[in-house]
């Protein structure tokens, strides 16, 4: 078998707590969680796309292209412009 090494990680307090009884409640160990995370990126060479989930603004975002809403600029100093308009 190959030889483990200890992988550390900085947490807030309040996120490893909820992620703690999240994991406990599972019947998985935090090992158990971080161990089946590194296996499938390293099977897989990439990180799973499920941890990145688009937060609200991003949705709306993603919403407002697909209705075509989008303000057009003919010119980089025109987009800067408006973006420095209410500075």
């Amino acid at each position: 078998m190959a030889t483990s090494r200890m992988v550390q990680a900085r947490v807030p307090s309040e996120i490893q707590e909820a992620a703690n009884a999240v994991i406990r409640a599972s019947g998985l160990t935090v090992s158990d969680v971080i161990r089946v995370l590194m296996t499938r990126i390293a099977q897989d060479k990439s990180i799973p796309m499920t941890l990145f989930q688009p937060n609200t603004e991003t949705l709306e975002a993603f919403a407002e292209v697909e209705r075509g809403n989008l303000q057009r600029f003919d010119s980089v100093d025109e987009l800067f412009a408006d973006l420095h308009a209410e500075d």
